[in-house]
């Protein structure tokens, strides 16, 4: 096998193991970061008042 081969056969199981590992970290309710143009962002934890109202405005405007 050569090394460009195995490199990328290591890239995949590192994420499906990633993906493994984090596939449950979302259950425990939902998060919302927002990302600004200079770089900086805010995360907004489940629960956060600002939160819902940004989740019901996007689930608005996402019905037709």
């Amino acid at each position: 096998m050569t090394p460009m081969r195995k490199l990328l056969f290591l890239a995949i199981i590192g994420g499906i193991a990633y993906w493994f590992l984090n596939r449950g970290s979302s259950a425990d309710g939902q998060t919302v970061t927002i990302g600004y143009v200079d770089g900086s962002a805010v995360t907004l934890e489940a629960g956060a008042p600002e939160l819902d109202r940004l989740v019901q405005i996007a689930s608005e405007a996402l019905v037709p």
